[in-house]
């Protein structure tokens, strides 16, 4: 099932015609959105022809999914990976907001255009509907583990989810798109903004900033060997 279970979406060249279209695609969307873009348009800003752009996608729907695919999918799997891990749910809470950040900020399309409610309401995204429901709960597990615990102070979850998904929508409209300037301690910062107003005993953030700092190079390194 797509979602869930480590599920990843395939790799993408992005140097590739379909890679160009994805990354023309990601821009549109964000500029016009999803239903003022063509996919005309989407050919003319790879200066293809729409046979060509139907070769690699048979509709716009197909390209908008791929996108949030690449963007949902991982954002799932990073986080089944800290609810695995053996932490203290403040720890793999601030983990996951930092790993999305920086991941969001990093990648080389433009997520910005991509959870409308509008066009996710859509028959064709059922199944991404479903992803992001996952991620939803996941947030959620999370937040009620730290309240049971007593690491956390009483908030209603699906709040949090609602003030999570606000820090992670906003990174991305500041930076601007992939093109925007990058801030670095922005991983950082989003995450302390959401677990300092959770966390019962503040005087504890010190030290959870100081794991999620060494995990993110750890991540980091792993990535890259």
């Amino acid at each position: 099932m797509k979602y869930g279970q480590e599920w990843q979406p395939p790799a993408v060249d992005w140097s590739s015609t379909r890679g160009r279209i994805l990354l023309a695609a990601s821009v549109l969307f964000a500029q016009r959105g999803f239903f003022g873009t063509s996919t005309r348009d989407i050919a003319e800003a790879v200066n293809i022809r729409q046979p060509s752009l139907f070769h690699h996608f048979e509709a716009k729907h197909e390209i908008f999914r791929t996108l949030v695919e690449l963007d949902l999918g991982p954002s799932i799997t990073r986080m089944d990976q800290r609810l695995r891990e053996t932490s203290s749910w403040a720890e793999k809470l601030h983990l996951a907001i930092a790993c999305d950040v920086r991941e969001i900020l990093a990648q080389p399309f433009d997520a910005r255009g991509l959870y409308q409610d509008a066009v996710l309401a859509l028959d064709e995204f059922d199944a991404e509907r479903h992803g992001i429901e996952i991620f939803h709960r996941q947030i959620e597990r999370v937040v009620t583990g730290g309240r049971r615990a007593g690491e956390f102070a009483s908030f209603e979850p699906s709040f949090v989810v609602r003030a999570t998904n606000g820090v992670l929508f906003e990174t991305l409209r500041e930076q601007g798109g992939p093109a925007g300037p990058v801030h670095r301690q922005r991983p950082i910062q989003a995450a302390d903004f959401v677990v300092r107003s959770l966390l019962t005993d503040q005087a504890r953030l010190d030290d959870i900033r100081a794991v999620t700092r060494r995990r993110l190079k750890e991540l980091a390194s792993s990535r890259a060997s």
